[in-house]
């Protein structure tokens, strides 16, 4: 017969190895994302790139490669 105490480590072992799983950083889940590169000259990097106006300035998007993801500053003039 199990005592208490050791269905109780049982349990949290599973739960620890199922978290483990969970929040391995190589698991896939948590896939890194580059921001966005301020650039004052905005250039197309390959054929995937594009431009796309977005809350009045230019950004490029790419959809095959993060890091070609670039944006133009922000003018703070227009605030005022």
């Amino acid at each position: 017969m199990l005592s208490l105490g050791r269905v109780a480590a049982a349990g949290c072992r599973s739960c620890q190895t199922i978290l483990r799983g969970l929040l391995n950083p190589e698991s896939g889940m948590f896939e890194s994302r580059a921001n966005f590169k301020v650039r004052q000259q905005l250039k197309l990097r390959c054929l995937y790139c594009y431009f796309i106006r977005v809350d009045g300035r230019w950004e490029v998007r790419c959809t095959e490669y993060a890091k070609h993801h670039q944006k133009e500053p922000f003018n703070v003039k227009l605030l005022w």
